[in-house]
């Protein structure tokens, strides 16, 4: 009985050798702790890689992976409590591709089933394994994260520039109205319009209703009056104003030039 009972906590105590390493003597009241110990993936933890993953930079991936791999080191627990924490971060993973729609293949590797993930993450036998494992699925994730906003960014404007060329004779056309239509907040479509464009969305509108007034100066039949009106302009004189500004000559001096 004492030999079977001897076996067990030999056996047992072999779990702890992600703590001491392989090679050495484990004496398992060194490692075992008084209060059983405890190494969970809490729900701050899982919110600050999250937060990492889908933002970066890279260095707060790698920042946010090495505070989960260190976290195993820290805790004096049993390969049980490991493999259980290890389990809870690739499901954390695994849930943050599917709610984005990622590529799970793509994302664990070439060649890689993901559904293989649970078995293989058992038998890692060092908390290195573990972060190299997790760290590229972090980064493969937060570039494809980028890239999908980036398309969606620039699908979005590519609508708003074809409401302006839709909408530009509205006289209350405005940033607020097309980020209404866009479903938008505008201070930060404007932000990521500039930062795709180079220009500002009020510029963009101004550029649309100048240049569609130049094709209108063509025709010596309107008045200046009327083609102000036609591309959102009820002030005359400040048409003229700002025509002058955007093109460097009166709307007159344009259609004698050009007529």
């Amino acid at each position: 009985l004492h030999i079977s009972d001897s076996y067990k906590a030999a056996v047992d105590a072999l779990g702890y050798k992600a703590i001491v390493g392989i090679g050495s003597t484990i004496y398992i009241n060194d490692v075992e702790p008084g209060d059983g110990g405890k190494l969970a993936f809490d729900s701050r933890d899982e919110a600050d890689l999250i937060a990492a993953v889908k933002f970066g930079p890279q260095e707060k991936i790698e920042a946010a992976v090495r505070r989960v791999v260190d976290r195993m080191s820290d805790a004096k627990v049993h390969f049980r409590q490991h493999q259980a924490y290890m389990l809870s971060v690739a499901n954390c993973i695994v849930q943050l591709i599917q709610q984005y729609d990622l590529d799970m293949a793509e994302m664990f590797g070439e060649g890689r089933d993901y559904a293989d993930t649970f078995s293989v993450i058992p038998k890692m036998q060092k908390q290195e394994e573990f972060g190299q494992w997790l760290l590229p699925i972090a980064l493969r994730m937060n570039q494809a994260m980028n890239q999908e906003r980036d398309n969606t960014m620039k699908q979005v404007i590519k609508e708003a520039k074809q409401y302006i060329q839709d909408n530009y004779q509205d006289p209350d056309l405005s940033v607020e109205k097309i980020c209404r239509h866009l479903h938008m907040s505008p201070a930060y479509f404007s932000t990521m319009f500039k930062k795709e464009t180079g220009q500002t969305l009020t510029q963009y509108l101004i550029d649309v209703r100048i240049d569609k007034a130049k094709e209108m100066l063509r025709n010596p039949e309107r008045t200046i009056g009327e083609i102000a009106c036609m591309v959102g302009y009820q002030d005359e004189r400040h048409f003229s104003k700002l025509f002058s500004k955007m093109t460097g000559v009166k709307p007159t001096e344009y259609r004698r030039f050009y007529v």
